[in-house]
């Protein structure tokens, strides 16, 4: 199983264990992202870049699919993921495979 499934699994048991509260966030997360300020593109490769920053590899799958899908192309979601980089060291250098497996297993 992929980060990405794990993550689906993840969510779920939210869903089915904390309903309210997950719908909370859920509601939260689309107010946000329906300001139009950035587009959906630009939000998610961002996401991108929280997620290497969190050191979350189930985010890092669920928001390089989720770039990947909105158009960006292997090199916008590698550099996203590098900005966080840039800001994290050598940490967050580490998470960087787990871009690069999220990038194998779409584009490969």
């Amino acid at each position: 199983m992929n980060s990405s499934e794990k993550a689906g699994q993840a969510l779920s048991f939210l869903q089915k264990h904390s309903p309210k509260e997950y719908g909370k966030y859920l509601e939260f997360t689309k107010q946000l992202a329906s300001i139009d300020a950035l587009s959906h593109k630009q939000l998610e490769l961002i996401m991108v870049a929280c997620a290497v920053m969190s050191q979350c590899e189930m985010c890092v799958a669920l928001h390089v699919e989720a770039a990947a899908s909105m158009g960006a192309s292997q090199e916008e979601i590698i550099q996203a993921a590098f900005m966080a980089v840039a800001m994290g060291g050598s940490p967050k250098l580490m998470y960087m495979s787990y871009v690069y497996d999220a990038l194998e297993d779409l584009f490969a």
